[in-house]
């Protein structure tokens, strides 16, 4: 197989590893090949806190995808998550020599270029500009301008940036695995390839991804991403608030949330449940709705503070598309309920879309951000590809990039 036809994802979360082995096929589809996924160690809420132990976990990840695939991998693309996450709206501008020219794929990125911040401390990084819409010679609310004819180009652009210590931290953990990090992207960006459709984008719609350490809270609207924000707040504090309550170990709280967990305690019966506890007590027998009460606690303050930053964002009115919900909490039973309630508007569960060949196991929210990942990355290249083979076509020259810093050789843009 052409090594240039294959993509790899790594999906580092603070709860499993995830590495996903894909090719394209002819006709555009895209096939898994292999997978791999581990317990993650040494991570916390996205961000890598013993890189012996994360290396090690990766390693693992990447081994099993091996020899699922039956061959292995050079290089791969890593989502990227954590709350040092920012967001914030640039400008770019762009003045075009020669109006008789069409506008092409270069302007439009020297555009983009230029909205990037030229102020950031040492200790941000870029990790995407994101288009939104262009303005050609004070004509705004334009989608794609390409072939246009102007003097003068604006773009705006959502830009996503990451600490930079988490950011080199990740990559050196990986590449000290002998694998190259080809691309960065953020989880929620990618998590919207795998499991929104064009159309939800297109009119409007509030992915809620909650992870095992951070639940990241983004809004699509006219085919892109429009903003977003990461919670420190995820999967990992419902198993806790359970452990405290029941004094019970954590493994234990996390089974019993799998098994009889829910985010509606009312509907419950009596039904009681026992399970293993700290101290001398061997066993502790509770009611299964105050077990659950816990959880629908926790499940409601994630939401209403999802809700909450999008009010944040400048968004007060009911999504036509809706809210999907992500990540591997949003497998909790009745928790697209309570998000009903919070949001006011239709609720779904998002499962990975786009990828044949993916394991029955894999089709769930858990996986979400993973086949993202993947999926972000073929596109991202497709377009880049498109991109070089118009410049070629039309003679003219590719953007150089050798002004970048070693990681922002590393971090790939969202293309318009």
């Amino acid at each position: 197989m052409e090594k240039d036809t294959v993509d790899t994802a790594l999906d580092i979360g603070t709860s499993k590893v995830c590495t996903l082995v894909t090719s394209r096929r002819p006709d555009g589809g895209v096939e898994t090949l292999g997978v791999g996924i581990v317990p993650s160690q040494g991570l916390r809420k996205g961000v890598v806190v013993n890189v012996e132990e994360a290396r090690g976990a990766i390693r693992a990840s990447l081994d099993e995808a091996a020899r699922s695939a039956g061959m292995s991998s050079s290089s791969v693309y890593v989502s990227v998550t954590g709350s040092h996450l920012e967001f914030f709206t640039r400008w770019g501008s762009l003045r075009t020599p020669d109006y008789n020219v069409p506008l092409s794929y270069d302007d439009l990125d020297m555009a983009v270029e230029a909205a990037h911040p030229r102020d950031l401390p040492p200790e941000k990084e870029v990790l995407h500009l994101v288009p939104q819409s262009y303005s050609v010679d004070g004509l705004s609310g334009v989608r794609n301008p390409i072939g246009m004819h102007a003097s003068r180009v604006d773009v705006e652009t959502l830009c996503i940036v990451a600490a930079t210590a988490p950011l080199q931290h990740l990559v050196s953990t990986v590449e000290s695995t002998k694998v190259r990090v080809r691309g960065l992207v953020m989880a929620g960006l990618a998590c919207g390839e795998a499991v929104l459709t064009a159309d939800e984008k297109e009119a409007g719609v509030v992915l809620v991804e909650i992870g095992a350490g951070a639940t990241t809270v983004a809004v699509f609207q006219h085919g892109n991403l429009s903003n977003a924000a990461v919670l420190p707040v995820g999967g990992y504090q419902f198993t806790t608030d359970l452990a405290v309550a029941l004094n019970a170990p954590f493994d234990v709280a996390e089974e019993a949330k799998l098994r009889y967990g829910s985010a509606q305690h009312e509907s419950i019966g009596d039904e009681r449940v026992e399970l293993r506890a700290f101290g001398d007590r061997r066993t502790v027998k509770v009611e299964r709705r105050e077990f659950c009460r816990y959880l629908h606690d926790r499940a409601e303050e994630v939401l209403r503070l999802s809700y909450m930053k999008v009010r944040d964002f400048g968004f007060s009115g009911v999504f036509p598309a809706g809210v999907v919900l992500a990540g591997g909490t949003a497998n909790l039973p009745d928790i697209g309920t309570v998000a009903r309630s919070i949001f006011n508007t239709p609720v779904r569960i998002g499962v990975p879309m786009g990828l044949g060949g993916l394991p029955e196991g894999l089709q769930d929210p858990a996986y979400a951000a993973s086949a993202g990942t993947v999926l972000w990355s073929i596109k991202n290249r497709a377009q880049r590809e498109h991109r070089r083979a118009s410049a070629r076509s039309s003679g003219a020259a590719s953007a150089s990039g050798g002004r970048m810093g070693w990681l922002r050789r590393r971090v790939s843009r969202a293309a318009a």
